[in-house]
């Protein structure tokens, strides 16, 4: 109930039991001139053997309530209070036995011996009830069992028993005659009220806790208990209305326990197993409309294979009216045949004896119709709450249109199986349970395993490794219905080697539209990522390549600066020891210089000067070099290829590539090796496998193999890449490699690698072939360095650069007008009065480049001639939106007999 109306209900309660148990003993110490009377000893003998005989009946009958009920209550607090009743009602009774008037109790009776009875029973009866508080319903404890229980008061009550009557000297006296009560007396009487009182705040706080209202009448009946003890320690004699007061007291204390004692052991019991009988019928209700909705059969024999139930499906299939009818009878009264029904009951039997459900019996039916189905029958046994087996329960769905269509699927793949045998295609089919149904022979190719080790198995029983690439989830997703999808992913063939396979599946539909399983293409899409991957890495490095030229631009802008400054330097001192410093730096710049057409070479910025070269001859000169280069340890074997083509390219670039190459092969054979360099003849009629970006045509191949210790694949990723190097701190500039990839793709060809650690390394270069003629492009050198004449317009955003160009200019005999900003020079050319014979301009600068510069210079002043400079390549006029038609272009870093070599050049035919 609501806790507000239980607060309410039990403050009532106890303001009525209040007041019912203080107006007679207020009107006693009102009125006892009048009320208070003392009756002689018969008189009082007669009330007080009355009062305790129905007491010790109602403990008895407390007890007989709490213990016989227990079995169906299982209620502990119940059971302890029940118990403690039968110590309580054993002492009231020896405690009536022994007051002085009544037959001698074994020893004689005296008003000593009955008191002392009476202050145990009270004693006990209180503890017993403070301890029943802490007492749960439901607590498992074993000491509060039954025995333990009754063995315990039992024993309380004959230590009690033998000790006042037998052993009188060990209990202290509670009367004394002539005297009167002892103080012992008095103060059991006290520790009784609060041991009583604390029962009654117990119970209250048990009482709002639990909102069980029986816990109300226990409340009440210990503030009873605490009322009746009053009354007993403030009476003044023995026979007066206060101890008949008491004794009443403590009588219907005794009542409001035998009350809250029947309602919890009787009442409660009994409602709740009412409420228990209907949900069981509605629950039983419930179950049977349940299974009678259920489109599948279900019944349910006993061990004699005899039905005891049914729902309403089996009982129509049955041709029976009513479930009910099926009671009683076995397999052989219905319609279907005798060797059915023998196999029903043999699967009943194996059932039953292994205890073991028996799952999908596909088997037939014959039903009232006469007609045959196919039934999928799953039987399980039927156990008590001892686990023995009582019964089988059986449930069949018909499953004729699923194996009708299993057959017509059946038909259809085996009309389809000469298509999918001959496709170049990896063709599979899964059913129902994605178990392999089809493994065509594409298939047995790509993967190495035949299709008798994989059909009838799901896919992750072959392939544990698919279960990373997410396909099984797929294909799980595709038999409830989900959208067709093609993936990629990482397979292995049964050799180990890694494939990569793209995987187009569907779901696979009946005539009706049913999935029934699913249909996938495989494609070996190895060659293909190949090629991508093989993209990628170009693109990687043209990246890198774009990155090593800026470099190179910036460092030569550099080096001009510290050449051109160390040469001036060197033309103003006679001073030999600085002369051998000025000398030194030039070297280094010059070397220096070195590194960045390098990295020019590798970003295909690099000046070059290509020509007609026939391979097999360069290398059988080259050979001699190369072996004082490696050294002795290593050979050099040469294998060149029949009637070679040439090919167009620059000697030098050709040298460096073998070099290159050789010299990477030495070092990754430290114990000594060979180096085999082999060439030949190779036609694409389409693009290179995997090079599409080549165009077809005829290559020149050139392969340098070592026997050296190979290359991981991680270091293979970045063989080609500047600056990458394995090798130790000052062994290399990792610059080798990544410059033959320079050169090999500036040239129109293509690079390969094939290594494996411990397999030494092999290294295959395509270069185009070449059907023309010389194609040297080198200009004319001049011999001696001129003095000039006229006025250069210099255009350098470098202020270093430009302001070293100029003294060199006038260090040459030139005026020159320098200026850091191409839009000022653009404001000079327009002046009319500022005359100049030259521009001298850098390519790249910020806000406008040197050729878009011209090009407008020359709407004022046509035909004014220009010198190009730049750190890149002249390949870098050709990326801008000018013409540097009417123009020379001069390498950075220049010396100063470059410069004045090209100034001579350009002026001298602007004067002719």
């Amino acid at each position: 109930m609501p806790h507000g109306e239980l607060r309410s209900s039990w403050q009532l309660a106890l303001a009525a039991l209040a007041i019912a148990a203080g107006i007679p003993f207020l009107l006693l110490e009102l009125f006892g001139s009048t009320l208070y009377v003392v009756l002689d000893v018969p008189s009082y003998l007669t009330f007080h053997n009355t009062v305790e005989i129905f007491s010790v009946m109602v403990s008895l009958s407390i007890f007989g309530v709490g213990w016989f009920s227990y079995s169906q209550s299982r209620d502990r607090h119940t059971l302890f209070l029940a118990v403690a009743f039968l110590g309580i009602g054993l002492m009231d009774f020896m405690h009536t036995l022994a007051y002085a008037g009544m037959p001698p109790l074994i020893t004689p009776n005296t008003p000593n011996k009955s008191t002392q009875f009476w202050i145990a029973v009270r004693l006990f009866s209180a503890a017993a009830f403070l301890a029943s508080a802490f007492v749960d319903e439901r607590c498992r404890c074993r000491w509060l069992g039954r025995l333990p229980l009754l063995a315990g008061v039992l024993c309380i009550s004959a230590v009690s028993f033998c000790a006042i009557v037998f052993r009188p000297d060990l209990v202290p006296d509670t009367f004394v005659p002539g005297v009167g009560l002892t103080p012992f007396k008095k103060g059991s009487e006290l520790v009784t009220i609060a041991l009583f009182a604390l029962a009654a705040l117990a119970y209250l706080k048990r009482l709002t806790a639990s909102r069980d209202r029986i816990y109300l009448y226990y409340l009440s009946a210990f503030i009873l208990c605490v009322v009746s003890e009053l009354t007993f320690t403030v009476y003044k004699s023995v026979f007066d209305s206060f101890n008949l007061l008491g004794h009443l007291y403590k009588l219907f204390a005794f009542l409001l326990i035998y009350r809250g004692i029947f309602a919890a052991a009787i009442k409660r019991p009994y409602r709740q197993l009412n409420q228990a009988l209907g949900e069981l019928r509605h629950t039983n209700d419930l179950l049977v409309a349940i299974m009678d909705s259920i489109p599948h059969c279900i019944f349910w024999k006993d061990r004699r294979s005899v039905y005891l139930g049914c729902n309403r499906e089996f009982a129509r299939t049955a041709g029976l009216a009513d479930p009910a009818e099926i009671v009683g009878k076995c397999d052989y009264d219905l319609p279907w045949s005798r060797e059915e029904s023998e196999g029903y009951r043999a699967d009943d039997r194996e059932v039953m004896e292994r205890n073991q459900a028996k799952m999908h019996i596909i088997e037939n039916l014959t039903q009232a119709d006469g007609g045959v189905i196919w039934i999928d029958t799953s039987k399980m046994p039927l156990t008590d709450e001892d686990g023995a087996v009582r019964g089988v329960l059986g449930i069949y769905e018909d499953i004729t249109e699923r194996k009708l269509s299993e057959e017509r699927l059946s038909e259809t793949l085996q009309f389809n199986q000469e298509i999918i045998t001959s496709a170049r295609e990896g063709i599979i089919v899964y059913d129902r349970e994605l178990r392999y149904l089809v493994w065509n022979p594409y298939m047995e190719e790509i993967s190495g395993i035949p299709a008798s080790e994989v059909l009838g198995q799901r896919p992750a029983e072959v392939f544990p490794w698919l279960a990373d690439t997410g396909l099984v989830r797929r294909l799980e997703g595709l038999m409830a219905g989900g959208a067709p999808a093609m993936v990629e992913f990482c397979g292995r063939h049964v050799s180990g080697r890694t494939l990569w396979l793209s995987d187009a599946s569907a779901p696979l539909r009946s005539s009706s539209g049913d999935i029934i399983g699913v249909i996938g293409t495989v494609r070996d899409i190895t060659e293909r990522r190949g090629i991508e991957e093989q993209l990628r890495q170009a693109q990687k490095l043209e990246s890198v390549g774009r990155l090593a030229g800026g470099v190179a631009h910036d460092f030569n802008n550099k080096l001009t600066v510290i050449m051109g400054c160390a040469e001036l330097a060197a033309r103003q001192t006679r001073e030999a020891a600085l002369l051998e410093h000025l000398r030194l730096i030039v070297k280094a710049a010059e070397q220096s210089r070195d590194i960045t057409r390098q990295l020019l070479a590798f970003s295909r910025q690099q000046v070059v000067t290509p020509r007609t070269v026939q391979v097999n001859s360069m290398l059988v000169e080259l050979k001699k070099s190369l072996g004082r280069l490696i050294g002795e340890d290593v050979s050099i074997e040469l294998a060149p290829g029949e009637q070679l083509w040439s090919i167009s390219i620059d000697p030098v670039q050709l040298d460096q590539i073998i070099m290159n190459l050789a010299v990477n092969a030495r070092d990754a054979m430290p114990q000594g090796g060979t180096i085999t360099i082999e060439t030949a003849n190779e036609q694409f009629d389409g693009p290179p496998p995997l090079h599409p970006e080549a165009p077809p045509g005829g290559y020149v191949r050139i392969t340098c193999r070592d026997t050296g210790v190979g290359m991981d694949a991680e270091t293979r990723a970045h063989v080609f890449e500047p600056f990458y190097t394995t090798k130790e701190q000052g062994k290399g500039t990792g610059l080798g490699l990544a410059t033959v990839y320079g050169i090999v793709r500036q040239n129109g060809g293509f690079i390969d690698l094939e290594t494996a650690p411990g397999a030494g390394s092999a290294f295959s270069i395509w270069l185009p072939r070449c059907v023309g003629g010389d194609e040297n492009h080198e200009p004319p050198r001049s011999a001696t360095r001129q003095q000039g004449a006229g006025t250069v317009l210099l255009v350098e955003d470098e202020d270093m650069v430009r302001e070293l160009t100029s003294t060199i200019l006038e260090s040459l005999g030139y005026r020159c007008l320098a200026t850091a900003d191409p839009r000022e020079a653009l404001e000079l050319a327009a002046n009319p009065d500022v005359a100049f014979d030259l521009v001298l301009t850098d390519v790249v600068m910020p806000g406008m480049r040197g050729p878009e510069m011209m090009q407008r210079m020359r709407r004022q002043r046509s035909g004014i001639k220009c010198i190009y400079m730049s750190g890149f390549t002249d390949a870098i006029l050709d990326e801008g939106s000018g013409s540097w038609e009417g123009g020379a272009f001069l390498k950075k870093p220049f010396q100063t007999e470059e410069l004045a070599r090209v100034l001579a050049s350009v002026l001298g035919a602007q004067h002719r």
